[in-house]
């Protein structure tokens, strides 16, 4: 099987809000920040045809990349249908505010799962989520969801945690319950600086709350899906994680930029890590470069191998380690909560192996 996975920036570092914690500002400030021309998406999808996959996944992502319009995403689709004879699953992650009824019925036409960006109620997404003019955006990604719910697009919630956000998960918890948002991701943020940090100890409170709130909505009949609880319940369940960052080594996949270049993954878009273009012969076979970017995923410290929880923990994302990619810095936070939350997952995963429940 020769599955490929891209995650392609047609806007590049272009976006029409100013979130203060944005860690592709810095990667992408220097570059020629523009929409991807015609010419780089046809080298993109021919050298995808050559490439030959068993099955494609396209994730959009930016920047905000429906600031390329819906006419480079109607031609993209029209592309691949044309061109790929394999099976195509697409998503894209969006703040929302571009999104109407033209995107929409777009996006369930072509079975999209949509990710919208927001941190939680007016006072907790404001904190960082303003647009270019320091404005808040609330109101209009919630009428973004509301179209989408209209046109019954598939979407989920994806939410960045730091220090206060962290603090303050029950209330954000119960403001997406309020508005019936079922499917969560919460994502910490760990690169120190300009006011913004997340600490062990709030990421381990963090995790304790957000377990607590969705065992108490699942014992009660009510399930709501949060990613990382789902792919914790899934390893015990005997499944490996969807989620690369909860995989514990680097997966294969491909950023494309805007103008052609390829990174290996999404948080490592820095000139250094270049692997090449999709103007490259055969682009989409792993380079030197890339098999070494993997490869450093692979070391673990002896500590993590003897540890009790290191099958649910695996050494967590890249990005969150440290000391030559052998420890993750907040090893001290997911040792609090496995310790804390350990028997109730198994629990719950005896119960749906049981009930026949593949979640």
């Amino acid at each position: 099987m020769k599955n490929l996975v891209l995650l392609v920036k047609p806007a590049a570092g272009l976006c029409n809000m100013q979130c203060r914690y944005c860690f592709y500002k810095s990667a992408s400030s220097g570059r020629e920040n523009r929409i991807m021309t015609p010419e780089t998406v046809d080298e993109l999808i021919r050298k995808i045809k050559e490439y030959a996959p068993s099955s494609l996944s396209v994730m959009f992502q930016g920047g905000e990349p429906t600031l390329a319009g819906i006419g480079f995403f109607s031609d993209f689709v029209k592309r691949v249908k044309e061109s790929i004879d394999a099976p195509v699953a697409y998503s894209i992650q969006t703040n929302g505010l571009l999104v109407d009824d033209e995107f929409a019925r777009f996006f369930k036409e072509n079975g999209f799962l949509v990710g919208v960006s927001l941190d939680g109620n007016r006072k907790t997404n404001d904190r960082y989520r303003l647009d270019k003019n320091g404005e808040s955006v609330l109101a209009r990604v919630l009428t973004a969801i509301s179209i989408l719910g209209k046109h019954r697009v598939d979407y989920n919630i994806l939410s960045v945690i730091d220090d206060e956000n962290a603090r303050d998960i029950e209330s954000t918890y119960k403001y997406f319950a309020k508005h019936n948002f079922g499917y969560l991701q919460f994502i910490p943020f760990v690169d120190e600086g300009g006011g913004v940090s997340l600490s062990n100890e709030n990421y381990e409170t963090y995790l304790k709350k957000i377990f607590d709130l969705w065992y108490e909505d699942f014992m009660s009949g009510k399930y709501v899906s949060v990613r990382h609880i789902d792919n914790y319940i899934g390893i015990l369940t005997g499944r490996n994680p969807e989620n690369c960052a909860m995989c514990g080594t680097c997966g294969h996949y491909f950023v494309v930029e805007a103008n052609g270049d390829i990174y290996p993954c999404d948080f490592y878009c820095a000139d250094e890590y270049k692997t090449g273009s999709v103007y490259d012969d055969s682009p989409f076979e792993l380079s030197d470069k890339h098999k070494k970017f993997i490869e450093e995923s692979f070391a673990v410290r002896e500590k993590c191998a003897d540890c009790r929880y290191y099958n649910l923990c695996r050494g967590g994302c890249k990005r969150d380690r440290i000391n030559g990619y052998t420890e993750n810095r907040y090893c001290k936070a997911y040792y609090g909560f496995f310790e804390y939350a350990f028997e109730r997952m198994e629990k719950i995963a005896h119960i749906l192996k049981n009930n026949g429940v593949d979640r």
